[in-house]
């Protein structure tokens, strides 16, 4: 019982806190921070131009929800506490510490408002409400985390009250910058893993940074990014447009950090600044027409299935109106209308081929005395009894309907007229023998005849009705069958 509990209290803990989860996502966001400060930082700081950490730390809070709260601290943690302790002497001691602890508690702040605010649980992928949704979740909790952040570094002496517009816009738009790039690729890959390394999107995003690299030699070149970023996003929709804003993005920083301006903007946080307004200013049309050609997908899908489901109903009551056409509404046994179009379909067959063939037209003897004596419902009973016991008694290839009032034909393809007898009379002994509720037996006349070469449907018809005569008038309840 003890390990029993203990177990059961350990798998409520894991599922509370998935740790497995939590260390890969601090280690991804400390691989990522320590990557944009190391190789892409501002001149003279450590601050990344690009903060993707701040896209991990959102993406953290939607998978892991109020639990990200520590996890997103500690990985910032990590990625805070080196570059501060390597500027203790200039920071002194309180600045130091100051910077320790409250810089991750601001990035902590900046990813806990964003989900707050974008509530991705409410709406699993992007719309067009949920983009905008989106873009002002960032933008608030940026602005807070980063004003706070200024202040902060304000507040220990790391810059100045001049510097502090400056130092806000640059931090501002390098978490941005993370945030924008980073969060839609991975609702992407989570939506579809598979489109984003398929042929050709793959290769189609490897050429993204082509036309950047051609614009150093002509700036009209850089143009040439926007078909293929088309071709991209109609290929793949939104899956595509977050792909594409994703390398767009990524190339243009990595270009500018490497001096290699495609535009010539500038040098430093001049171009930075320039390329990071047009990466946001261009990604959002980008992400919304993908947004929109997913909305125009699933709307002619819905269409489709709506199209699809309304010609299965309209085929459904097709078959059932042509079922109550050729159904006798007692019996649930083919009408007379059916059988005469069965009769003569099955004598054309019998004819073409030279097969044998035969029909049974058989009678209730004396059933005017059950509706007489026990009312048309219970008539109506035995009628539907009698359907059962011939259909039970007939093989999967014979046809039965009702003829008229108590009146049934039978269809016997491929069998002659002593088979067919043996039949009729298989099924008389099966009504002589079965109990029906009345106190009087019951029972059938039966009048067998065999399809004649080069007869016709009313000929063969009559020649059986006039056996089922001939039983009746040699005293009923017998088979008899009819001369050719």
């Amino acid at each position: 019982m003890e390990v029993c509990l203990f177990r059961s209290t350990t798998a409520s803990a894991q599922a509370l806190f998935p740790w497995s989860q939590a260390l890969l996502l601090i280690l991804v966001y400390a691989a990522l921070g320590h990557l944009g400060i190391h190789y892409a930082a501002f001149p003279g700081t450590f601050f990344a131009q690009v903060w993707l950490a701040s896209g991990v730390g959102l993406i953290m809070f939607c998978l892991l929800g109020r639990v990200a709260i520590p996890v997103v601290w500690c990985a910032s943690l990590l990625i805070n506490t080196p570059y501060a302790l390597q500027h203790l002497p200039d920071n002194g001691v309180a600045g130091t510490a100051a910077l320790i602890f409250f810089s991750p508690l601001f990035d902590t702040l900046q990813s806990f408002l964003a989900w707050r605010l974008w509530r991705l649980d409410r709406e699993p992928r992007f719309s067009r409400i949920g983009l905008q949704r989106f873009l002002v979740a960032i933008i608030v909790a940026v602005s807070v985390s980063i004003a706070g952040i200024a202040l902060l570094h304000l507040a220990v002496g790391l810059i100045h009250i001049d510097e502090l517009l400056t130092r806000f816009t640059m931090m501002a738009l390098s978490d941005m910058q993370g945030l924008f790039l980073l969060v839609p690729l991975w609702l992407a890959l989570r939506r579809d893993a598979t489109a984003i390394i398929s042929y050709p999107l793959f290769f189609s995003a490897l050429a993204i940074p082509i036309p950047l690299l051609l614009a150093r030699i002509e700036p009209s070149l850089a143009a040439l990014l926007f078909p293929l970023v088309a071709f991209i996003i109609i290929r793949l929709r939104f899956v595509g447009a977050a792909l594409a804003v994703a390398v767009a993005g990524g190339s243009a920083a990595l270009l500018v950090i490497l001096g290699l301006d495609p535009l010539n903007f500038g040098a430093g946080i001049e171009a930075f600044s320039r390329w990071s307004l047009i990466v946001l200013a261009l990604g959002t049309p980008m992400l919304l027409m993908g947004i929109v050609l997913d909305d125009n997908l699933d709307y002619q899908s819905h269409l489709e299935a709506r199209v699809d489901e309304r010609t299965q109903a309209l085929q459904d009551a097709l078959a059932a109106a042509n079922i109550l056409v050729i159904t006798d509404s007692l019996t649930q046994l083919f009408n007379r209308r059916h059988m005469e179009s069965l009769v003569q379909d099955e004598l054309e067959r019998a004819q073409r081929y030279q097969q044998s063939t035969a029909l049974i037209l058989l009678d209730l003897d004396h059933f005017k005395a059950v509706n007489d004596n026990y009312g048309h419902p219970m008539g109506d009973k035995v009628l539907r009894q009698v359907s059962d016991i011939l259909s039970k008694n007939l093989r999967q290839s014979d046809l039965l309907g009702r003829w008229g009032g108590e009146e049934f034909l039978i269809l016997l393809p491929q069998i002659n007229l002593t088979a067919a007898a043996n039949v009729a009379e298989k099924l008389r002994q099966a009504i002589c023998t079965a109990n029906f509720g009345v106190t009087e037996p019951l029972s059938i006349s039966l009048g067998v005849a065999e399809l004649l070469p080069n007869e016709v449907a009313g000929d063969w018809i009559k020649r059986a009705d006039q056996a089922l005569y001939t039983a009746k008038h040699l005293g009923r309840n017998q088979v008899a069958m009819a001369k050719e």
